[in-house]
C-alpha cells in the first residue's frame, strides 16, 4: 500500500502505542507496537476494499 493511503497510523507515547485516524483521533491504545501496527494494517485494507473500491465501483456504474 502506497504512503499516501496509509490512513490509520501508530504514534508511540509514554509506553503506549494509539492507533490514530486520519484526523489524529485515536482508536485504540495497545501496550506495544506490533499489536498497533497490526489494527493499522487491518484498517487500512479495509479502507482500501471496502470503502475506496467500493466507491471506484459505484462511480463505474453511474456512466
Amino acid at each position: 500500500m502506497s504512503e499516501e493511503s496509509q490512513l490509520f497510523h501508530v504514534a508511540g507515547e509514554s509506553g503506549k502505542f494509539e492507533v490514530l485516524d486520519p484526523t489524529g483521533r485515536s482508536i485504540l491504545t495497545c501496550r506495544d507496537a506490533g499489536s498497533a501496527n497490526h489494527y493499522a494494517v487491518l484498517l487500512n485494507q479495509a479502507y482500501k476494499h471496502g470503502y475506496k473500491d467500493g466507491y471506484r465501483a459505484a462511480k463505474s456504474t453511474d456512466d
